[in-house]
């Protein structure tokens, strides 16, 4: 049953969608949406890509953590996140979508979940936040990661590996604080 359900997953990426789940350009929920958001989880990202390692991704999603701290918001421990992922023995971010936003809203104790992709085309990124109840609070459809973005490291990664913790702090920068 796994195995078909990661075929499937696979073949959604191979027509085109880069995400388990589709995600719409640049939305942003009305303020009135925000209210009692307080709490996220950061699930770790689909990862289109060859050149990312999980050790660099556990990494980003720690960048994220901070970038949210920053917004006003608390998030749920990335060692529940990954706990989950491994006592349902989810091979890939993507498999979590047997499970509805509400369902694992419930279980991180959270009031929205951040979904995330990383593709491989220049790469590209593309962040959705959804709230427990299922209203897209905010998404930014696929953003490719320019000079805009990206400060050239050196070392022994792939080079866009260096600037991704600075695009996603510009990325992020867009989304809204908490509100009171």
């Amino acid at each position: 049953m796994r195995v078909l359900l990661a075929a499937l997953i696979l073949l959604t990426g191979c027509t085109g969608v880069k995400s388990s789940r589709r995600l719409k350009p640049e939305v942003q929920g009305p303020p009135e949406a925000w209210a009692g958001v307080a709490r996220i989880a950061v699930l770790p990202p689909d990862n289109w890509t060859t050149d990312i390692g999980v050790e660099y991704i556990t990494w980003y999603r720690a960048v994220i953590h901070e970038l949210l701290r920053e917004k006003g918001y608390d998030v749920a421990p990335l060692v529940d996140v990954n706990r989950f992922f491994r006592q349902n023995k989810f091979t890939v971010a993507g498999e979590v979508g047997i499970y509805n936003v509400s369902e694992l809203a419930k279980r991180f104790n959270v009031d929205a979940i951040l979904y995330w992709a990383v593709t491989s085309d220049a790469p590209r990124m593309m962040f959705s936040l959804e709230k427990a109840d299922g209203t897209l609070l905010w998404c930014t459809g696929e953003v490719a990661l320019g000079l805009s973005h990206v400060a050239p490291v050196g070392g022994r990664f792939n080079a866009y590996d260096g600037g991704m913790a600075l695009a996603l702090g510009e990325i992020l920068r867009h989304m809204p604080g908490r509100r009171p």
